[in-house]
């Protein structure tokens, strides 16, 4: 074998662990993303007052990952600032056309859905993400 053939046949052996390493850590995030319980948040209900969601951030993304509201209550999400960070400062309702960038002089969201259905929530670089059921 030559120089030149082993200095390649060396290179393709690294980068091939280097995509094997790289595969089985994606693998491990899907399998323990998929065996993670969906945090679920129901909003309260019931005399038609705002429902108030508490919103954070566990390490992977938003939590709750799915919150439950009835269609014509207001809405209340308070981000839980101490674990939003970065992009999941910001909040977007793509289907319902709604934003906000939570601060610290800002740090509720308020709306009143006006249709029923599942609506995926997201960062504004959508890298987090989770589901707004509305009821009724």
């Amino acid at each position: 074998m030559t120089r030149q053939q082993f200095f390649t046949t060396s290179g393709m052996i690294a980068i091939a662990l280097v995509i094997g390493a790289s595969a089985l850590g994606i693998g491990q995030r899907i399998a323990a993303s998929a065996s993670a319980a969906t945090s679920v948040v129901a909003a309260p209900r019931g005399d038609g007052s705002v429902q108030r969601v508490a919103l954070g951030y566990d390490g992977r993304n938003y939590t709750p990952e799915t919150i439950r509201v009835r269609r014509g209550v207001p809405v209340e999400i308070t981000a839980d600032l101490a674990t939003l960070r970065g992009c999941f400062t910001s909040f977007v309702i793509p289907d319902l056309n709604l934003w906000t960038q939570f601060t610290t002089a800002r740090p509720t969201f308020a709306f009143t859905p006006d249709r029923a259905g599942t609506f995926r929530f997201t960062c504004a670089m959508g890298m987090g993400s989770g589901r707004l059921i509305v009821e009724g």
